[in-house]
């Protein structure tokens, strides 16, 4: 070991070109889940406050749609960079049920965090930090 050489992280060391780039979209991807479970909360409390309004629970139904759909787009493609095509289908299936698709959102983030914490990656409340991301694997 030469002691004149700066220090490595050892995830640049260990992690694989093409594991790199799977990394920074599964960050990339846990971020907006993570997004999209907060408004799931917050849909959940527009729903309330809005319900004597007239009009008021159309909008938050359309609020809720657009939060479940957008959440299964993110998630269906979380499954496929952490698992296979058949996982995120399933997943798929499983967002289209209210609680059991929340529950799925929360599993998928999960797995994401202990793939990017064994990388090496700070996870917080929203995920990685994309500078953290791009320090740890590298630039793009």
């Amino acid at each position: 070991m030469n002691p004149y050489q700066p220090p490595q992280s050892p995830a640049l060391v260990a992690i694989a070109p093409a594991d790199r780039d799977r990394l920074r979209e599964v960050a990339r991807l846990q971020r907006y889940i993570n997004l999209v479970v907060l408004a799931y909360f917050s849909a959940g409390a527009l729903t309330r406050a809005v319900a004597e309004v007239p009009g008021g629970p159309i909008l938050a139904g359309v609020v809720a749609v657009a939060v479940i759909l957008t959440g299964a787009v993110f998630a269906v493609q979380m499954a496929r960079a952490l698992y296979s095509t058949a996982v995120a289908v399933v997943c798929a299936i499983l967002l289209l049920i209210p609680c059991v698709g929340l529950l799925t959102l929360l599993l998928l983030n999960g797995r994401a965090t202990q793939r990017l914490t064994a990388a090496g990656l700070k996870v917080g409340l929203l995920g990685a930090d994309p500078a953290e991301v791009a320090r740890v694997l590298g630039p793009q």
